[in-house]
């Protein structure tokens, strides 16, 4: 049978579609990852009002990250075969239902239940939005609109706690989940509007379809971004967790002006960080070297973010500059992502999908486990030795992407 064939290499709109298409697929990102801040700011009503532990939300917070880390791969050739649009709108739509399962049930099993669904729904807009940026957009179009994508994570979490924060401790719970779930479902709807960026020609039979999954697995340089992807997430993901709660105990802050600090941090700096990265990159040669310099810089933002013998002032700038590192890296790294998809097409077909599936499940596979190692942590020379290496890890792993490849 046909493969499946990017509609835009045919009638090639990619060098001059407008940033609607953007600005959808990262508003999409941002709300369904938006769904950890908003559980996170409303911990204590929440453990209140269902009858838990505040660790136990917790632990049900890492049934968002499970369906990514079980199912991102297989979700990326559903990506290719039936096209990115039909898995945002779905995956939105089914986000929406999620909230509405977490209010109308009022107890333990329903939040659980709707953390699941919710993070089945993260999966598939997660894996379908770079996919499909990468098919939308060429050139440097294409490189500012992976690098303003790639900062989904932290921006998502803060937007979820300014939804949430208002809420905390009030004992209304319901509201900022249904407002949440709005969002959402308006969100997977607008997708509907997005275009037609595969034809569908025929589909491959399972066989051929696993085949396929199987040369993009054995691709180290694949495996090698997955991998400088997924390290700087899940230190990303694991310093959001324990950064409110730190800054609170070493510098005297209450939690509503740490989290404000997070959240006002997250905001602003991924938001700068994606749009500067992307103007660098579209004119960047080497971006492995690119990507070294922030990895140092981010290391170094870690060390003086968790010291100790610093202050409130200077802790702040600390995470202000390590989003700000953190937000190049992903930049960095997802404009690989297109040159990769590209350069194995003969063999693969339509690859975008399954490429971005695997970085999509490496990434959840590590953020599982970020929070049990850094809640598990308490001296600050953990954290800083953890970010270290594992930053180290992430240049290394970075693949070298030729510059005919990059254009």
């Amino acid at each position: 049978m046909c493969s499946l064939v990017v509609s835009s290499a045919v009638a090639n709109p990619a060098t001059s579609r407008g940033w609607s298409v953007l600005a959808l697929a990262y508003a999409l990102t941002l709300a369904s990852m938006a769904q950890v801040g908003v559980i996170a700011a409303l911990t204590l009503d929440l453990a209140k009002a269902l009858g838990l532990t505040a660790a136990q939300i917790g632990q049900g917070l890492a049934l968002f990250s499970l369906p990514s880390a079980l199912l991102a791969v297989p979700c990326g050739a559903l990506v290719d075969r039936l096209g990115a649009r039909r898995v945002l709108v779905w995956s939105g739509l089914a986000g929406a239902l999620a909230d509405a399962l977490a209010v109308a049930g009022g107890n333990s099993s329903a939040l659980y239940a709707a953390l699941l669904l919710s993070g089945l729904a993260f999966t598939g807009i997660s894996v379908a939005a770079p996919a499909l940026l990468a098919a939308a957009y060429g050139g440097a179009r294409q490189v500012r609109a992976m690098a303003l994508w790639s900062t989904y994570a932290p921006a998502g979490f803060a937007l979820g706690l300014v939804l949430g924060a208002p809420f905390a401790q009030t004992g209304h719970w319901v509201q900022p989940l249904a407002l949440h779930g709005a969002l959402l479902g308006i969100l997977g709807l607008c997708a509907l509007a997005l275009p037609h960026l595969v034809q569908m020609a025929g589909l491959p039979d399972r066989a051929a379809a696993m085949r396929e999954l199987a040369l993009v697995l054995r691709e180290p340089r694949v495996l090698r971004l997955a991998l400088a992807v997924a390290v700087p997430s899940a230190i990303s993901y694991g310093t959001s967790l324990v950064a409110p709660a730190w800054l609170a105990r070493v510098h005297g802050a209450s939690m509503a002006e740490s989290a404000t600090v997070v959240a006002a941090a997250k905001g602003v700096a991924m938001m700068l960080g994606g749009l500067a990265a992307g103007a660098v990159l579209a004119r960047a040669g080497r971006r492995r070297v690119l990507f070294a310099g922030l990895a140092m810089a981010g290391a170094l933002a870690q060390a003086l973010l968790f010291w100790p013998g610093g202050s409130l002032a200077l802790a702040s700038a600390a995470l202000f500059a390590w989003l700000l590192a953190f937000s190049g890296l992903g930049a960095v790294a997802m404009a690989q992502l297109p040159a990769l998809a590209e350069a194995g097409a003969e063999a693969g077909g339509n690859r975008q999908g399954r490429v971005s599936g695997v970085i999509g499940q490496a990434i959840s596979l590590l953020s599982f486990l970020a929070p049990a190692i850094y809640f598990g942590m308490s001296g600050w020379i953990g954290y800083v030795l953890l970010a270290g290496c594992g930053l180290a890890m992430a240049a290394l792993a970075l693949p070298e992407v030729a510059p005919r490849e990059q254009s």
